[in-house]
């Protein structure tokens, strides 16, 4: 038997080096992210509906969501391009962190956030977001509860303002395939009580087969 490290079928005694690496600087992987950025026409798409917004009342705040931590960070620099001031709170930052993008979304200084990006699951703890009247979904979620839990933060008791909602969706991808199946979702969940455990899973079988067209 060999004692090569390169050697799958090998054992031998392993380093600190080998089972731990540190990671970077969470400000130098912002800024290298930023710096490799590429834009999307997705993403093009909300910087449009946002100066749009800003050109109609610059004092309007808009919330973006998205499930993907990523996505957030993508869209960061575009934003910061067109001008826009914003805050951001995913799951990965404390709780002091996140009052604190919070509280600087809810001033209404001129020169306060009007964008706050947000992951979904991050706004599934009873936020208000009252100060914001536009929401951009930038894509969605299989269960629609998700998306309409984020929704409510934004429209909940104490809005003022008319809230409009908008989602970016790909044409002719699985993204449309997924909003076909929160309809679907929504209508079972009416009657979902009253179905045995053999027709759930046959609804569940049902779903995987709508997203993957078979």
């Amino acid at each position: 038997m060999c004692d090569k490290k390169s050697c799958p079928l090998c054992r031998f005694a392993l380093t600190d080096s080998d089972v731990f690496s540190a990671p970077l600087d969470e400000a130098e992987n912002e800024s290298d992210t930023d710096s490799n950025v590429k834009s999307s026409a997705k993403i093009d798409a909300l910087i449009s509906l946002l100066e749009e917004t800003r050109e109609r009342d610059p004092l309007i705040k808009s919330v973006v969501f998205s499930q993907f931590t990523k996505m957030l960070t993508l869209v960061q620099q575009p934003l910061k391009d067109a001008g826009f001031k914003y805050v951001r709170i995913d799951g990965s930052m404390s709780a002091t962190k996140r009052e604190e993008a919070l509280q600087a979304f809810k001033l209404t200084k001129s020169k306060s956030p009007t964008v706050f990006l947000l992951t979904l699951k991050a706004a599934g703890t009873g936020l208000n977001l009252t100060s914001a009247s536009h929401v951009y979904m930038l894509d969605p979620w299989w269960n629609p509860a998700f998306d309409e839990q984020a929704m409510d933060r934004v429209h909940r008791l104490g809005q003022t303002r008319k809230v409009h909602i908008f989602r970016l969706i790909v044409a002719d991808s699985i993204e449309e395939r997924i909003l076909d199946l929160q309809e679907r979702k929504r209508q079972f969940a009416q009657v979902a009580f009253g179905k045995s455990q053999e027709q759930q899973r046959l609804m569940r079988v049902e779903e995987v087969r709508l997203l993957m067209r078979l």
